[in-house]
């Protein structure tokens, strides 16, 4: 399996995209905010979607849709409006705006999907995504992924694509995608739209099985805020188009890991984040366990300031254990940052390792792990800090 240098949504046989500024985004005009993922033959779809109880009217179109069919040309994406919580007349507005781009790319009725990411409660800009149909549609291009990945930003300050070949004896095919999301990011995905694309023939359920077991570490595994939106998306497109059908494992551990990569992008990308934060949790009395441990520290803002403040301040770690109601025995609690030893059986090895541990504090990227030292459960989270940049990007969002 080898990585491929700059691949995006485009990098597998058949794929093109395109993206317009149609000034969705209000005061950030000339920003691109509205982009076409189309393939030269129709493709296989399986999507996992937010848990949140409340859906964005895309959300609602595309799963009523899936119930009855798995092959589809386009889907259309527009960041700065989520049409979350916009009624009847956000829903019509998918519909029609899905209609007007069926007609342009000529692809017959029920062949494209929508997704948007943005400010939710604002009715949708219809006439703005109609009238830039055409254009979009002459403007396909299979070098277009990078155009996709920023059409699709929002808060996030770089675009975010990650790829893979993968070789077999009977040739080879591509796994590769583009993510956004920065903030609003929790377990079963936040304000994060993610779009996978693969030549590889794939059947239907096959591909849903493999999402749905690389969502498990990659997506689900990452924290910034806690807080879950309405919108999250997570697509996988097959159209088949390299002319392989790839052994299922291999083909689960190229999606997994394009998966996994462009999730650690999201975390690194935090608003407003300076550190990349790994949690391990071992030792539980089951993964379940370890799985509430962890996201208790990394959602924990006294823990996210600590990294941002630079300050080994384990005391705060160790409190998030309690706190977060699983079985634990203080006594037996072990703590290290990075490779060293910091906690042993509840309590400080030695004070004078704290300066050794400030500098560890220091780094960009920092591992956190915790030996509870009562069982087999073990559970890896990546989080970020909170900064001051984070009050002020979520304060002026709208503005």
């Amino acid at each position: 399996m080898q990585i491929i240098n700059n691949a995006g949504v485009c990098a597998p046989l058949g794929f093109a995209a395109s993206a317009v500024s149609a000034y969705i985004k209000g005061n950030q005009k000339g920003n691109l905010d509205l982009t076409l993922l189309f393939s030269e033959v129709p493709f296989k779809l399986a999507a996992v979607f937010t848990k949140n109880s409340i859906k964005a009217a895309p959300l609602k179109h595309a799963i009523e849709l899936l119930k009855t069919n798995k092959e589809y040309s386009a889907i259309l994406v527009n960041s700065g409006n989520a049409n979350a919580s916009t009624g009847q007349i956000g829903l019509d507005s998918v519909f029609e705006m899905v209609k007007s781009y069926e007609d342009a790319l000529e692809t017959g009725e029920n062949s494209v999907l929508m997704s948007s990411t943005g400010t939710i409660g604002v009715q949708m800009p219809v006439n703005k995504v109609i009238l830039n149909a055409e254009e979009l549609v002459d403007e396909l291009d299979d070098g277009n992924s990078k155009l996709f990945a920023n059409a699709i930003m929002t808060t996030d300050t770089t675009s975010k694509e990650f790829g893979v070949l993968v070789e077999t004896n009977n040739g080879a095919y591509v796994v590769s995608g583009a993510v956004k999301g920065a903030g609003m990011i929790a377990p079963h995905m936040a304000t994060m739209l993610c779009f996978i694309t693969t030549d590889a023939m794939v059947n239907e359920n096959n591909l849903q099985k493999v999402l749905e077991n690389a969502i498990a570490p990659s997506f689900n595994s990452i924290t910034v805020d806690n807080d879950m939106s309405t919108n999250d998306s997570v697509f996988l497109l097959a159209n088949g188009m390299s002319g392989i059908i790839p052994d299922m494992e291999q083909f689960q551990e190229a999606v997994s890991l394009v998966a996994f990569e462009l999730a650690k992008m999201i975390v690194k990308d935090g608003e407003g984040a300076t550190k990349f934060v790994t949690i391990n949790v071992n030792g539980a009395k089951d993964d379940e366990e370890a799985k509430k441990c962890a996201f208790v520290i990394a959602n924990s803002p006294l823990v996210k300031t600590m990294f941002n403040g630079e300050d080994p301040n384990w005391g705060r770690l160790i409190a998030s254990v309690g706190a977060s109601g699983i079985e634990c025995i203080e006594e037996k609690i072990d703590m290290s940052f990075d490779d060293l030893p910091y906690v042993k059986n509840g309590i400080i090895i030695d004070e004078k390792l704290e300066e050794k541990a400030a500098i560890i504090m220091k780094n960009d990227e920092i591992t956190i792990t915790i030996e509870l030292n009562i069982g087999e459960g073990s559970k890896t989270v990546y989080t970020c800090d909170f900064s001051k940049d984070y009050i002020t990007i979520n304060a002026d969002y709208r503005t």
